[in-house]
């Protein structure tokens, strides 16, 4: 009996010392994954003979510490004589305003201000027209699949239905207002493909729902485009567009150039060339 108990009193002792020694250990934190977010794109346009011409097209993009989107500042022209900064200001992550500044040296002016039906943004407006001049959205599955766009002047109502499949949007049709009824008639279709790299342009997501004459739903799929294609009200084909990419080492599109044609064209011409930069919010 004394042994057994002899036995059972150097275990514990032995369990003990085993607790302590693992108390002294440090766990090393696992490693960050990488987060990557797109944070400057620099547009050129391509001539016939493939070479760039013109202005540069250069835009930054910056985040807050959460991630949601920062600013879009973009500038253009020659001289730099084209400036706009757009700014995203937020409650509890919903942006309640965006502003715009026009001028380095200029003032920040409030442009949108946004409604919310829970975590959505269902309506943003100019100040003080909330009623007279503004772009509602709908949803279906969390997903954008209509836009309308109401103004003063009833001709200028606009409306844009997107068909979704498998998180993308794989058709966008417009619809502008008849001068004399005010009806909103159908005058365009848009197709769209994609590749499976992830899109680069969903972290600009606030950006691209308030762009406002234009908006972007098409840009908030989750994978990158391949092409599109412009029909009219009947369906009919006019203009082609694809792009040819390139992506660096972590798989992030780094340059890509858009070509275009017409059904009747035998060969597609390069209309311009994009680059890039990325920054991994995770560092």
């Amino acid at each position: 009996m004394k042994k057994v108990l002899l036995g059972m009193t150097a275990l514990a002792f032995f369990a003990a010392s085993c607790k302590d020694d693992k108390s002294g250990i440090v766990t090393p934190d696992p490693p960050k994954t990488e987060d990557w977010y797109l944070t400057g794109i620099v547009v050129r346009d391509i001539d016939n003979s493939g070479a760039t011409f013109g202005d540069k097209d250069s835009m930054v993009m910056t985040y807050n510490t959460d991630k949601t989107f920062n600013t879009l500042e973009e500038i253009a022209g020659e001289n730099e004589t084209y400036y706009a900064l757009v700014k995203f200001i937020y409650n509890q992550q919903k942006v309640t305003k965006m502003t715009l500044q026009e001028s380095k040296m200029g003032v920040a002016e409030t442009i949108y201000e946004c409604t919310y039906s829970g975590d959505q943004l269902v309506r943003f407006f100019e100040p003080g027209r909330s009623a007279t001049s503004y772009d509602s959205l709908v949803y279906e599955n969390n997903k954008v699949v209509k836009v309308f766009q109401v103004r003063a002047d009833k001709r200028n109502n606009k409306s844009w239905e997107y068909t979704w499949q498998n998180n993308n949007v794989t058709e966008a049709r417009e619809f502008n207002a008849n001068p004399t009824t005010y009806n909103l008639e159908l005058v365009s279709i848009r197709k769209y493909t994609y590749n499976n790299v992830a899109n680069p342009y969903k972290s600009l997501a606030n950006f691209l729902l308030m762009k406002g004459d234009n908006p972007d739903i098409p840009l908030l799929s989750a994978n990158e485009q391949m092409s599109y294609t412009v029909a009219n009200a009947q369906n009919v084909v006019s203009h082609i567009y694809n792009y040819t990419r390139s992506a660096n080492d972590k798989g992030l599109t780094v340059a890509d150039t858009m070509w275009h044609k017409t059904p009747a064209e035998s060969s597609a011409k390069a209309d311009y060339i994009s680059a890039y930069k990325y920054t991994d919010l995770n560092k």
